[in-house]
């Protein structure tokens, strides 16, 4: 059976900021981005950038870990970390072991974490549409981007917008 569902992104409650972050793997590349806003829906950090070809949940792991690193350096201490990987949030809450691959990674999320009030939460990727435009930017460059908030494509602009609005995605399920 098919049916549709109504999702948003939701602004974080002060004193919060939220993280959305996102992996992308296509045939030849991957491609990382993520999104840091206020509690009113104000870009604070947005970047893009390509990895080596690898698994998803590797991809998603480290742009989680970027995420937390410029939060780590704008001095924030309340984060909400959101990602459409459910995996993720297994890992960070010690439901799942990850990867032996990922072993390292997943280690210096943990201890980068531990120095923030934080919490972790899913959202589906339709209204996580920002982050996901981001990876899938990353999958076309050549090297890391920290994005100027003051000029972001439009594109990116309008999915912001309607998330400050709060309007609804739809989700088909």
């Amino acid at each position: 059976m098919v049916y549709d569902k109504i999702v948003t992104w939701i602004k974080p409650n002060v004193p919060f900021i939220k993280l959305n972050s996102d992996g992308s793997v296509k045939n030849h590349c991957a491609g990382l981005g993520g999104i840091i806003r206020d509690h009113n829906g104000n870009v604070l950090a947005a970047y893009a950038g390509p990895l080596n070809k690898c698994t998803v949940i590797t991809v998603e792991l480290n742009a989680l870990s970027y995420d937390i690193d410029i939060c780590s350096n704008m001095g924030c201490n309340n984060i909400w970390l959101e990602v459409d990987a459910q995996l993720v949030i297994q890992i960070i809450n010690n439901v799942v072991l990850g990867n032996p691959q990922n072993f390292y990674l997943i280690r210096k999320i943990k201890q980068s974490l531990s120095t923030f009030n934080f919490y972790i939460s899913h959202i589906y990727r339709e209204a996580n549409c920002c982050a996901d435009w981001l990876a899938n930017l990353g999958c076309t460059l050549d090297y890391f981007q920290e994005l100027n908030i003051n000029s972001l494509d439009p594109m990116l602009k309008g999915m912001i917008t309607l998330d400050k609005a709060a309007l609804p995605y739809i989700r088909h399920v």
